[in-house]
């Protein structure tokens, strides 16, 4: 197994931190990235004709491609935040999910925007290619969200630890 306790960490007392970093920046800039793909970065790129008649659903296939990067983020951002703050070990769905979710989204920008050209590639599959990718992110948010369900403390104690922390950082709220 890999030991994390060899990666240097900085500021923060754990590498977590840095991977929820991670996950937050790569999240915000996947947004921009999610709707150029989607529906093109040029006026001219936006319209359906770029697809032959017979492949019109290519575009529907690669929005719902494209959909289901942001559930699997969030989650895994959730998984992460639980365990740093409840400092548990980690879920046996963490490892799994996180790579599933990362081979999904690489994909998904190497062939859903097009970069080193090899969109066409996939592009000669139609509608399977995009399909195949949701596919993996389909499993990366069944698993991710159903770890993310298991260590999620109950409700009352997630309600008092955000209060705690919004009166630690902003006293003068009152939740009475």
């Amino acid at each position: 197994m890999f030991d994390t306790s060899r990666i240097p960490t900085g500021p923060f007392d754990t590498w977590l931190w840095w991977l929820l970093i991670l996950v937050i920046v790569a999240l915000l800039f996947s947004l921009q990235a999610l709707e150029t793909a989607v529906e093109g970065a040029w006026p001219n790129q936006r319209r359906d004709n770029e697809y032959i008649p017979g492949a019109k659903g290519v575009k529907g296939a690669w929005a719902f491609a494209a959909i289901l990067i942001i559930p699997a983020g969030v989650a895994l951002a959730g998984i992460i935040a639980v365990i740093i703050w409840q400092d548990i070990p980690y879920p046996d769905g963490f490892a799994l999910g996180a790579w599933l979710l990362t081979l999904g989204w690489v994909l998904f920008l190497i062939f859903g925007l097009n970069l080193a050209g090899m969109g066409k590639i996939l592009g000669t599959l139609g509608m399977l290619g995009p399909l195949a990718i949701a596919f993996i992110l389909i499993a990366s948010n069944a698993i991710l969200i159903i770890t993310l369900r298991d260590i999620l403390p109950a409700w009352d104690v997630t309600r008092d630890a955000i209060q705690n922390g919004i009166h630690t950082l902003l006293p003068f709220i009152d939740f009475d």
